[in-house]
């Protein structure tokens, strides 16, 4: 971690929660055009979305000849492909970012992280000892957030830290 400026103070270590929408990109340009110090770490989290590996089968004569199909164990081929998927998603949104990071000179990294994504951004932020986090927000209306849920909404009522969540 840097240490303390010429104005003695401690570089913010900012937590940015990122995914492939555009509502995620357009928090992280407000926050480079708008708050970011030179001395600011920055720690991009991004929590991939989650597969039900037990809808990960796959038909074949073997199965079909079975009185009852096992739906206990998923079939390898499909969790390897549905795996393959998201490291290459992983690894797209990473170089993404990346890019811009470097383009701004900015010291960070970029983290993943598996489960709920509100916990697990929070969770993240504690283990980076993040002074803020920032993210984008769909816009839900009150009646949908309340169904889907609400990454952003958990974040501001759970985090220890102050949070940002920008509305585009």
């Amino acid at each position: 971690m840097a240490t303390e400026d010429k104005d003695g103070r401690q570089p913010r270590v900012v937590a940015i929660a990122i995914d492939n929408s555009d509502y995620a990109e357009k928090a992280f340009d407000w926050y480079l055009e708008k708050i970011r110090r030179d001395d600011d770490v920055i720690v991009l989290i991004h929590i991939p979305e989650s597969y039900d590996f037990s809808l990960a089968r796959e038909w074949s004569p073997v199965t079909l000849q079975k009185e009852a199909f096992d739906f206990t164990i998923p079939s390898p081929g499909v969790m390897r492909q549905l795996l393959d998927e998201l490291e290459k998603s992983v690894k797209a949104l990473e170089d993404k970012f990346a890019e811009k990071v470097k383009a701004y000179g900015i010291d960070g990294k970029f983290r993943t992280g598996a489960g709920k994504p509100g916990e697990a951004i929070i969770k993240i932020a504690k283990e980076e000892n993040a002074t803020m986090i920032i993210t984008g927000t769909r816009g839900l209306g009150k009646i949908r957030r309340t169904v889907l849920g609400s990454v952003s909404d958990y974040v501001i009522h759970h985090s220890p830290v102050p949070v940002l969540v920008c509305r585009m």
